[in-house]
């Protein structure tokens, strides 16, 4: 039965208990940092990682424009640490990040490493991506252009940790429709590069699971097909499929990617 256990920075985070605790998966929802919740998590996605007997923590981050970029992952790294010094300790885990935060993912365990911590046995990345040099050019979506009178009154300037219902989505669309997501993180484009993982720090990485879909229209192929260049990575990727394709639990590419998730975890 799932529950939630509250964090010193204010934040949440919802655990998935296994039946045996052997280990843990923190979880990093998507949501481009705009919108987004650490309740969004696939039903199959808990019973796969319940099956290999690992606790989930879905964790929630802070999310933009009311938080920059920079708050977003610092305040990340404290809750990480928070969550390493009082439930994960000397157990092994893994993290799991599905598009931003897959970005997270790969942000955090660059600081992981960084710090000389127990480094996770693996990630796990659902298009999530390695810098932020795409954010500028056009991109298709599957939304028709929106007007800013049309999007719906949200809080902008509190702290905003979760949203449950994507109130903040049509925000998020319109950001990326005219292009100025870098002024919703809070840097500017020639500051980019400031958060880019490289090739050559990925190397030290540990092994990554990784997937996206080819017709991906918001987080470029090459991103996750890329990280199959970490030793003992495996890349899987699906077709004619949506960015977020793991709303389409039903669907034959995914349930496939899942079959294989599964079978690599109990080689990794």
């Amino acid at each position: 039965m799932k529950t939630d256990y509250s964090l010193s920075t204010g934040a949440t985070v919802s655990l998935y208990p296994a039946t045996e605790e052997e280990a843990y998966l923190l979880y990093f929802h998507g949501g481009g940092f705009v919108y987004g919740s650490r309740q969004d998590i696939p039903s199959p996605l808990i019973d796969l990682f319940h099956e290999h007997n690992y606790t989930i923590l879905s964790m929630d981050y802070l999310l933009a424009p009311n938080s920059s970029l920079s708050e977003i992952i610092d305040t990340a790294w404290e809750n990480f640490l928070e969550l390493k010094e009082k439930i994960i300790k000397d157990r092994p885990y893994r993290i799991c990040g599905r598009s931003a935060g897959g970005y997270l993912m790969l942000a955090l365990t660059k600081r992981i490493l960084a710090a000389g911590l127990a480094m996770p046995e693996s990630l796990i990345n659902f298009y999530g991506y390695t810098d932020f040099a795409f954010i500028n050019t056009s991109r298709q979506t599957n939304q028709p252009p929106l007007a800013e009178s049309l999007l719906p009154k949200i809080e902008l300037k509190e702290k905003v940790w979760d949203d449950p219902q994507f109130q903040r989505y049509l925000f998020y669309i319109y950001a990326l429709q005219q292009q100025t997501l870098t002024e919703v993180y809070g840097i500017s484009s020639d500051r980019l590069a400031d958060y880019a993982l490289t090739a050559e720090e990925l190397q030290h990485f540990p092994p990554v699971f990784s997937t996206a879909s080819s017709t991906d229209e918001e987080v470029p192929f090459r991103y996750s097909k890329a990280l199959k260049k970490i030793p003992g990575s495996k890349f899987t990727a699906v077709y004619d499929l949506p960015h977020d394709f793991l709303k389409e639990t039903d669907n034959e590419q995914v349930q496939m990617v899942f079959a294989r998730l599964s079978a690599w975890l109990n080689e990794h």
